[in-house]
């Protein structure tokens, strides 16, 4: 995926959100045009439910195979993040978004 592409700047809008934090990061949020970064751990995983929800998308995915994916995927026995509520939530972010293909987005 590069500049350009249908779903990048939704997509490294989050990551950069997500990656970003910190002081050791500052010269690159500013870089990036001002990354307001998410350090809160409820935020940061709707941000990366988003992520993935994006990603099915930009593969081309439609909502049963996406579905189909999401039901299969291999959960860890001590799941921090890939629970069953994870999944559910970026299945609801697929199809929110497949209303529309997101414009390009302001930090």
């Amino acid at each position: 995926m590069t500049a350009g592409d249908e779903w990048f700047d939704y997509i490294w809008t989050r990551a950069a959100r997500l990656d970003c934090y910190g002081e050791e990061f500052a010269d690159l949020r500013e870089r990036l045009g001002g990354v307001d970064p998410v350090t809160d751990v409820d935020e940061r995983q709707e941000l990366q439910a988003e992520i993935d929800a994006a990603a099915f998308h930009a593969y081309g995915l439609n909502a049963a195979e996406t579905e189909f994916v999401l039901e299969d995927f291999y959960k860890v026995n001590s799941p921090r993040l890939m629970t069953d509520e994870y999944f559910e939530s970026v299945f609801e972010k697929f199809e929110e978004l497949a209303e529309t293909v997101p414009a390009a987005e302001q930090l």
